[in-house]
């Protein structure tokens, strides 16, 4: 019988792995993997995220909060957009391919809080919640890891998000604001040989 914790390894091997073969095969050959796994995960719409790193460094993230497509479609939609579309960074090149490391989030429905109450401000766990923020037509999203990575607690990772959304810290704190928590489970590929 499977534990747990191998399901979860599996998964993780799943889920990185098409992001890799992705991202891999639109870099070298312009072409979009067709998924057939049939893991029941890959049906459901949930949000996900798919960050590249590069010598641990971050290369490229991006992801969907709430797709219209089932996970098998958002994957591959997020691994070539990270790989070719994050603004902060150029597109992933060939020569670059075997020295990237994938990490896909799978994110849980977001569930709007009020951060200025203090029973919603603790409900902010460090390393388990991400946090959305929309204010004045932007957005910004920071995921669960992002805090744990930077050192920050529940009001600094708040801020954090305002200025991911192009707003000002405490940005939050304002009747403007809409604030969302939701949790992201992180599947981080094992060293790729």
């Amino acid at each position: 019988m499977a534990t747990r914790s191998d399901e979860t390894a599996e998964r993780a091997k799943l889920l990185t792995s098409l992001a890799r073969q992705t991202v891999e095969s639109y870099v070298r050959e312009g072409k979009t993997l067709i998924v057939h796994e049939k893991d029941p995960i890959l049906e459901r719409k949930v949000g996900v995220f798919v960050t590249i790193k590069r010598d641990g460094d971050l290369r490229g993230c991006i992801g969907y909060t709430e797709p219209p497509w089932p996970l098998n479609q958002t994957l591959i939609r997020a691994a070539i957009a990270s790989a070719t579309e994050d603004p902060r960074f150029r597109p992933v090149s060939p020569r670059e391919l075997g020295s990237l490391e994938y990490e896909v989030t799978i994110l849980t429905e977001p569930e709007q809080i009020d951060p200025t109450d203090a029973q919603d401000m603790q409900r902010i766990q460090i390393g388990k919640n991400g946090l959305m923020i929309e204010s004045l037509g932007m957005r910004g999203l920071l995921l669960p890891q992002v805090a744990v990575e930077e050192g920050l607690n529940a009001a600094e990772f708040l801020d954090a998000t305002c200025e991911k959304a192009g707003l000002s810290p405490g940005c939050w704190k304002s009747t403007n604001a809409r604030v969302f928590l939701f949790e992201g489970i992180v599947y981080s590929e094992t060293k790729h040989a």
